[in-house]
């Protein structure tokens, strides 16, 4: 069957015929099974039912399950600590405490930026990254590497006579 060009070039095709002979029916057992996605595991549920509960809402993560739940549980602690006060909740503090409890938990180097609108763009250790939010506010959490600073080797001084 030859196609036939349009005024614009492009090319047109012939509408087929139907012929119902060629029209075939598959039954349904013969279509392949339909491919479902594992269910999740019971520790992911549990601490999506947790960020439920407390209102929290993940963005992203690269953490262990157990530092996120610690992780949204103190935030959300937090805010309503501060919001008991009837004053809206200083975002510096906030990350002030979250990070002060990481670092004291799971080592040094942990970062903690809240608010409710800022960019990012980080390079964070493997297994120490969490963005979430509680309410309105935003929490940016992220470990980055700590390599121990060696001191050179002090140089000897040259004595230089100005004679």
């Amino acid at each position: 069957m030859e196609r036939q060009r349009s005024d614009n070039g492009r090319r047109n095709r012939q509408p087929k015929a139907k012929d119902s002979s060629q029209c075939r029916i598959q039954r349904a057992s013969s279509l392949p099974p339909i491919a479902r996605a594992p269910p999740p595991p019971a520790n992911e549920l549990k601490l999506a039912a947790i960020a439920i509960n407390l209102n929290v809402r993940l963005r992203s993560a690269d953490m262990a399950l157990t530092m996120q739940e610690r992780a949204i549980r103190r935030a959300r602690a937090l805010v309503d600590a501060n919001q008991d006060k009837n004053k809206r909740p200083n975002p510096t503090q906030l990350a002030m405490c979250l990070k002060k409890e990481f670092d004291a938990l799971y080592g040094p180097a942990w970062h903690c930026v809240v608010g409710k609108s800022f960019g990012s763009f980080v390079t964070h250790a493997s297994g120490g990254f969490l963005y979430f939010s509680v309410d309105k506010l935003c929490f940016l959490l992220f470990k980055t590497e700590v390599q121990p600073v060696v001191k050179p080797p002090t140089l000897p001084r040259l004595k230089i006579n100005n004679a």
